[in-house]
Protein backbone atom coordinates (compact mmCIF):
# COMPACT_ATOMS: atom_id res chain seq x y z
CA UNK A 1 0.00 0.00 0.00
CA UNK A 2 1.14 3.85 -0.69
CA UNK A 3 0.35 7.31 -1.23
CA UNK A 4 1.17 8.95 -3.99
CA UNK A 5 1.46 12.77 -4.18
CA UNK A 6 1.23 13.47 -7.66
CA UNK A 7 1.92 17.43 -8.35
CA UNK A 8 0.87 18.40 -12.03
CA UNK A 9 2.51 21.97 -12.86
CA UNK A 10 1.05 23.71 -16.43
CA UNK A 11 1.02 26.89 -14.99
CA UNK A 12 1.94 29.71 -17.44
CA UNK A 13 1.00 33.28 -16.73
CA UNK A 14 -0.64 33.67 -20.48
CA UNK A 15 -3.10 30.86 -19.84
CA UNK A 16 -5.93 33.23 -19.55
CA UNK A 17 -8.76 30.29 -19.00
CA UNK A 18 -6.97 29.19 -15.78
CA UNK A 19 -5.90 32.52 -14.72
CA UNK A 20 -9.17 33.61 -14.41
CA UNK A 21 -10.55 30.75 -12.71
CA UNK A 22 -7.73 30.27 -10.55
CA UNK A 23 -5.29 33.40 -10.52
CA UNK A 24 -1.46 33.25 -10.72
CA UNK A 25 -0.83 31.59 -7.26
CA UNK A 26 1.35 28.71 -8.72
CA UNK A 27 4.71 29.79 -7.96
CA UNK A 28 3.91 30.78 -4.49
CA UNK A 29 2.24 27.61 -3.94
CA UNK A 30 5.20 26.03 -5.39
CA UNK A 31 7.26 27.43 -2.67
CA UNK A 32 4.86 26.39 0.16
CA UNK A 33 4.25 22.89 -1.15
CA UNK A 34 7.82 22.36 -1.36
CA UNK A 35 8.41 23.67 2.46
CA UNK A 36 5.36 21.49 3.25
CA UNK A 37 6.99 18.49 1.89
CA UNK A 38 10.26 19.15 3.86
CA UNK A 39 8.77 20.09 6.90
CA UNK A 40 6.95 16.89 7.05
CA UNK A 41 9.71 14.29 5.42
CA UNK A 42 7.64 13.86 1.90
CA UNK A 43 9.22 12.79 -1.14
CA UNK A 44 6.69 14.02 -4.14
CA UNK A 45 6.21 13.11 -7.33
CA UNK A 46 5.97 16.75 -9.95
CA UNK A 47 4.94 16.11 -13.60
CA UNK A 48 5.63 19.75 -15.54
CA UNK A 49 4.46 20.29 -18.67
CA UNK A 50 6.39 21.32 -21.77
CA UNK A 51 5.59 24.68 -21.44
CA UNK A 52 5.97 25.40 -17.87
CA UNK A 53 9.72 23.38 -18.29
CA UNK A 54 9.93 25.92 -21.45
CA UNK A 55 8.79 29.28 -19.50
CA UNK A 56 10.16 28.16 -15.96
CA UNK A 57 13.77 25.98 -16.40
CA UNK A 58 14.11 27.20 -12.64
CA UNK A 59 10.79 25.50 -11.78
CA UNK A 60 12.32 21.73 -12.78
CA UNK A 61 15.47 23.13 -11.25
CA UNK A 62 14.24 23.65 -7.12
CA UNK A 63 12.19 20.60 -7.68
CA UNK A 64 15.06 18.18 -8.37
CA UNK A 65 17.21 20.32 -6.13
CA UNK A 66 14.73 19.51 -2.79
CA UNK A 67 15.11 15.77 -3.61
CA UNK A 68 11.55 15.11 -5.38
CA UNK A 69 10.52 12.83 -8.67
CA UNK A 70 10.26 14.84 -11.81
CA UNK A 71 8.23 13.26 -15.15
CA UNK A 72 6.52 14.44 -17.71
CA UNK A 73 3.06 15.87 -17.80
CA UNK A 74 1.33 15.36 -21.42
CA UNK A 75 -2.54 16.78 -21.19
CA UNK A 76 -3.07 15.57 -25.19
CA UNK A 77 -1.27 12.11 -25.82
CA UNK A 78 -3.34 11.99 -29.40
CA UNK A 79 -0.28 14.98 -30.43
CA UNK A 80 2.38 13.16 -27.96
CA UNK A 81 4.68 12.34 -30.93
CA UNK A 82 6.25 15.87 -31.13
CA UNK A 83 5.72 16.98 -27.92
CA UNK A 84 8.08 13.93 -26.14
CA UNK A 85 10.58 14.83 -28.43
CA UNK A 86 10.82 18.41 -27.13
CA UNK A 87 9.98 17.01 -23.41
CA UNK A 88 13.26 15.08 -23.81
CA UNK A 89 15.55 17.52 -25.07
CA UNK A 90 13.49 19.70 -21.77
CA UNK A 91 14.37 17.05 -19.34
CA UNK A 92 17.75 16.27 -20.57
CA UNK A 93 18.91 20.20 -20.46
CA UNK A 94 17.83 19.17 -16.37
CA UNK A 95 20.33 16.26 -16.57
CA UNK A 96 16.72 14.53 -16.01
CA UNK A 97 15.13 11.41 -17.97
CA UNK A 98 11.90 10.97 -18.42
CA UNK A 99 10.69 7.97 -16.79
CA UNK A 100 7.18 8.10 -16.78
CA UNK A 101 4.34 10.21 -17.95
CA UNK A 102 0.82 11.69 -16.23
CA UNK A 103 -2.35 12.14 -18.19
CA UNK A 104 -5.16 14.50 -17.54
CA UNK A 105 -7.22 11.72 -18.45
CA UNK A 106 -6.75 8.08 -20.01
CA UNK A 107 -5.05 6.90 -23.04
CA UNK A 108 -7.12 7.60 -25.78
CA UNK A 109 -8.59 4.47 -27.54
CA UNK A 110 -7.37 5.11 -30.94
CA UNK A 111 -4.42 6.73 -30.40
CA UNK A 112 -1.16 4.80 -31.85
CA UNK A 113 1.15 5.81 -29.30
CA UNK A 114 4.28 7.70 -30.37
CA UNK A 115 7.91 6.99 -30.88
CA UNK A 116 9.79 6.95 -27.28
CA UNK A 117 6.67 5.04 -25.76
CA UNK A 118 8.24 1.86 -24.70
CA UNK A 119 11.01 3.52 -23.09
CA UNK A 120 8.51 4.69 -20.37
CA UNK A 121 8.33 2.77 -17.34
CA UNK A 122 5.09 3.72 -16.04
CA UNK A 123 1.89 6.15 -16.99
CA UNK A 124 -0.41 8.02 -14.33
CA UNK A 125 -4.20 8.84 -15.41
CA UNK A 126 -7.54 7.67 -15.31
CA UNK A 127 -9.87 4.95 -17.24
CA UNK A 128 -7.57 3.19 -19.71
CA UNK A 129 -4.00 3.44 -20.62
CA UNK A 130 -1.33 2.28 -23.42
CA UNK A 131 -0.42 -1.75 -23.38
CA UNK A 132 2.30 -2.75 -21.91
CA UNK A 133 3.49 0.03 -19.63
CA UNK A 134 2.73 -0.10 -16.16
CA UNK A 135 -0.54 2.18 -15.09
CA UNK A 136 -1.00 3.94 -11.51
CA UNK A 137 -4.40 5.12 -11.73
CA UNK A 138 -5.89 8.08 -10.53
CA UNK A 139 -9.42 6.55 -9.37
CA UNK A 140 -10.39 9.75 -6.96
CA UNK A 141 -10.96 13.04 -7.51
CA UNK A 142 -8.28 15.22 -8.16
CA UNK A 143 -7.99 18.68 -6.38
CA UNK A 144 -9.32 20.42 -9.96
CA UNK A 145 -12.02 18.34 -10.32
CA UNK A 146 -13.90 18.98 -6.94
CA UNK A 147 -13.29 22.81 -7.35
CA UNK A 148 -14.90 22.15 -10.73
CA UNK A 149 -17.92 20.61 -9.31
CA UNK A 150 -18.12 22.56 -6.55
CA UNK A 151 -17.30 20.25 -3.67
CA UNK A 152 -16.00 22.13 -1.07
CA UNK A 153 -12.31 22.04 0.29
CA UNK A 154 -13.18 20.54 3.23
CA UNK A 155 -15.74 17.76 1.74
CA UNK A 156 -13.20 16.79 -0.75
CA UNK A 157 -10.27 16.35 1.80
CA UNK A 158 -12.65 14.07 4.34
CA UNK A 159 -13.38 12.38 1.36
CA UNK A 160 -9.92 11.64 0.51
CA UNK A 161 -9.05 10.95 4.01
CA UNK A 162 -11.53 8.28 4.08
CA UNK A 163 -9.94 6.68 0.69
CA UNK A 164 -6.91 6.66 2.67
CA UNK A 165 -8.21 4.69 5.34
CA UNK A 166 -9.82 2.21 2.92
CA UNK A 167 -6.35 1.57 1.37
CA UNK A 168 -4.90 0.64 4.54
CA UNK A 169 -7.56 -1.55 5.56
CA UNK A 170 -7.28 -3.31 1.74
CA UNK A 171 -3.65 -2.88 1.48
CA UNK A 172 -3.84 -1.28 -1.86
CA UNK A 173 -2.24 2.16 -3.27
CA UNK A 174 -3.74 5.30 -3.93
CA UNK A 175 -2.64 8.35 -6.26
CA UNK A 176 -3.54 11.67 -5.30
CA UNK A 177 -3.38 14.56 -7.57
CA UNK A 178 -3.20 18.08 -7.28
CA UNK A 179 -2.09 21.38 -8.58
CA UNK A 180 -0.70 24.42 -6.89
CA UNK A 181 -2.40 26.64 -9.16
CA UNK A 182 -6.02 25.53 -8.34
CA UNK A 183 -4.64 24.94 -4.81
CA UNK A 184 -3.81 28.56 -4.82
CA UNK A 185 -7.81 29.21 -4.48
CA UNK A 186 -8.77 25.91 -3.05
CA UNK A 187 -6.23 25.32 -0.34
CA UNK A 188 -3.67 28.73 -0.09
CA UNK A 189 -2.05 27.51 3.72
CA UNK A 190 -2.16 23.87 2.46
CA UNK A 191 -4.48 22.79 5.54
CA UNK A 192 -5.98 20.29 3.69
CA UNK A 193 -3.34 18.71 2.11
CA UNK A 194 -1.31 18.82 4.91
CA UNK A 195 -4.23 16.98 7.23
CA UNK A 196 -4.14 14.17 4.46
CA UNK A 197 -0.52 13.49 4.87
CA UNK A 198 -1.02 13.57 8.19
CA UNK A 199 -3.51 10.66 7.53
CA UNK A 200 -1.89 8.85 5.65
CA UNK A 201 1.27 8.74 8.29
CA UNK A 202 -1.38 7.94 10.81
CA UNK A 203 -2.48 4.94 8.86
CA UNK A 204 1.71 3.92 8.81
CA UNK A 205 0.79 3.92 4.23
CA UNK A 206 4.28 5.30 2.66
CA UNK A 207 3.88 8.74 0.90
CA UNK A 208 5.94 7.32 -2.44
CA UNK A 209 6.70 8.35 -5.80
CA UNK A 210 5.93 6.46 -8.57
CA UNK A 211 9.43 5.95 -9.65
CA UNK A 212 10.04 4.69 -6.13
CA UNK A 213 7.14 2.38 -7.03
CA UNK A 214 8.94 1.13 -10.31
CA UNK A 215 12.01 1.31 -9.07
CA UNK A 216 11.57 -1.30 -6.10
CA UNK A 217 9.44 -3.88 -8.63
CA UNK A 218 12.64 -4.39 -10.67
Amino acid sequence: MYLCIRVDLDYVPWDTPDAVEYGHGEPAMLLRTLELAKTMGLKLHFFASNRVLRAFPATAEVVLGEGHDLDWLCKHPENASERFAEATRLFAEQKNEIQGLALKAGWPEDSPGFPGLESLRFISGTGSCAPGIPFFPVEFKSIRQASQTGLTARAWTDSMKKNIRDCATRDRGMTLSVRPQVMAKYDPKLIHLKEIAVMAKAVEIPVVTLRQLVNAAK
